[in-house]
């Protein structure tokens, strides 16, 4: 599926510039606005009818996102969840529903009958895989210009539901390094494939199963976001913030690794959500 999805994504890619999916949105940099891509209600364990959080998969499904316009500048959709990026290649026919189903989730494919009605999955049990956070600088979303080592997608991660805010302490209170076994890192993975690991999506294009989170570039915890200033110690790079507890509440990949402003994030981060 992760290969499949990758496959797809590029193709897209080829016909937008070397641009990867990203919804229709506020741009971050227009207005200072920041985007509401997080579950905010937290605890979502099944499909409801209707969601009505901002930041939940399926929040207003029905309806399209818009960009800001020549006519109104400062429009646009700030509440837009990331599987909307996925579902742009539902609507195109690239990729079947059932191609977002990861066998060993549990999840089960979302029921309709014409998907180009919607824009969203319906909710967080009908999408098993997470996307690179595709809001923020433009020279931080993904283009295939990138570097070939981030990691774009994965099996979807540890903070969606419960929103914990991570610790990466082992039983004996010390910090989690590279070098401690998978099992102390099972809590951190995704809940997949029983917190064994996640099978990763590379921009090259090649997918691998990792024991551990930290896979991206320089060992990048690909669910966390890099926070405070990068170190050469890597504290930050394997480790950082649950989206739900980093600093502005809305962040975007890499924010303020390099320093405090727009201009110093890091474009090596990988931050994957749900």
């Amino acid at each position: 599926n992760r290969k499949g999805i990758g496959l797809a994504s590029k193709i897209y890619a080829n016909d937008n510039n070397s641009n990867w999916m990203i919804p229709a949105h506020m741009p971050w940099e227009i207005t200072g606005q920041t985007i509401d891509y997080l579950n905010n209600a937290g605890g979502v364990k099944e499909c409801f009818p209707e969601t009505t959080e901002p930041g939940q998969v399926g929040y207003d499904r029905e309806q399209q996102s818009e960009s800001p316009t020549q006519q109104n500048p400062d429009g646009g959709s700030t509440a837009v969840s990331t599987t909307r990026a996925y579902w742009m290649l539902v609507r195109s026919g690239a990729i079947s529903v059932q191609g977002f189903i990861c066998p060993s989730s549990g999840d089960r494919e979302v029921r309709t009958v014409n998907v180009r009605v919607f824009y969203d999955f319906s909710c967080y049990t009908n999408v098993s895989y997470g996307y690179q956070v595709p809001f923020g600088p433009r020279d931080a979303r993904l283009t295939d210009g990138r570097d070939p080592r981030l990691v774009v997608a994965a099996d979807k991660g540890p903070y969606y539901l419960d929103t914990f805010e991570p610790t990466f302490l082992t039983r004996t209170g010390d910090m989690l390094t590279l070098d401690d076994a998978p099992r102390r890192w099972r809590p951190y993975n995704s809940p997949n494939h029983r917190r064994t690991g996640q099978n990763c999506l590379f921009l090259g294009g090649n997918v691998s199963f990792e024991r551990d989170p930290a896979v991206g570039i320089d060992a990048d915890n690909i669910y966390t976001l890099m926070v405070d200033q990068w170190d050469g110690t890597g504290f930050n790079r394997i480790h950082g913030d649950s989206p739900h507890f980093s600093d502005p509440l809305f962040p975007f990949p890499g924010q303020d690794a390099l320093g405090a402003g727009l201009g110093h994030h890091a474009s090596t981060d990988s931050l994957i959500y749900p």
